[in-house]
C-alpha cells in the first residue's frame, strides 16, 4: 500500500513537468530578445548605413543557420552517430546528446535564438528605411521603407527554405558538426567523472 501511495504522488511530478520548458524558453526568449535589441540600437545609433546594412546581413544569415541546425537535430537518426560514438569518433557522443534532447535544442535554436534574431532583423531593417529614406518625401520614402522590408523577408524565408533541405539531407553531418564544436569547449572525460561520481553518492 505504501508503495502504491509513493507512485501517486510521483505521477503528478511527471505529469507537471511538461510546462517548465516553456516558461524557461519564455523567459530566456525575453532577455535574449531585450540584449539583442539594446545592442542593435547602441551599434545602429552611432554608425552609418554601411554598417548597418553589414550588420542586416549577418542577422540573416545567424537566423537562417540557427534555423537550419535546428531542424537538422529535430530530424536526426541518432543510429549513425551512436555507431560512430562507438568508434569513439571526435564530437559523435556530444552529437547523441543533441539527438536524445532534440525537443530542447531545436526550440532553442529554432524559437528562442532563431526567432529572437528574426525580430530584431525587422527591427534592424526599420532603422536602416529610415535611414535610406531620411532625405525623401511622399512616394519615394514608402517606396524604400516597403522594399527594404520586402527584401529582408525574402533573404530570410528564401534561406531558410534553402538550408531546410540541406538539413534534412546532411541532418547526421550537421549534427556531427556541432557535436564536435561542442568537444572544443565541453570535453568527455568531464562528464564521465561527473556521472561516476554521482552514481557514487
Amino acid at each position: 500500500m505504501d508503495k502504491t501511495k509513493q507512485d501517486k504522488t510521483k505521477k503528478p511530478k511527471g505529469k507537471q513537468a511538461w510546462y517548465v520548458w516553456p516558461i524557461k524558453a519564455t523567459v530566456i526568449s525575453l532577455f535574449l530578445a531585450l540584449v539583442l535589441s539594446f545592442g542593435t540600437e547602441l551599434v545602429l545609433g552611432r554608425t552609418g548605413i554601411a554598417v548597418a546594412i553589414v550588420l542586416l546581413v549577418v542577422l540573416i544569415a545567424l537566423a537562417v543557420l540557427f534555423d537550419m541546425i535546428g531542424l537538422a537535430v529535430a530530424g536526426c537518426d541518432p543510429t549513425p552517430l551512436n555507431a560512430m560514438a562507438s568508434r569513439k569518433i571526435k564530437g559523435a557522443r556530444h552529437a547523441v546528446t543533441l539527438c536524445h534532447n532534440a525537443n530542447i535544442v531545436s526550440s532553442v535554436f529554432c524559437d528562442i535564438v532563431g526567432d529572437s534574431i528574426g525580430i530584431i532583423t525587422g527591427a534592424c531593417g526599420v532603422v536602416l528605411a529610415l535611414a535610406l529614406s531620411g532625405k525623401l518625401d511622399g512616394f519615394a520614402s514608402l517606396a524604400v521603407a516597403v522594399s527594404v522590408a520586402a527584401v529582408i523577408a525574402a533573404l530570410t524565408i528564401g534561406g531558410k527554405a534553402c538550408m531546410k533541405r540541406v538539413a534534412l539531407v546532411h541532418g547526421t553531418e550537421i549534427v556531427l558538426l556541432c557535436g564536435k564544436f561542442m568537444a572544443v569547449f565541453v570535453k568527455e572525460g568531464r562528464r564521465k567523472r561527473r556521472k561516476g561520481g554521482g552514481k557514487h553518492e
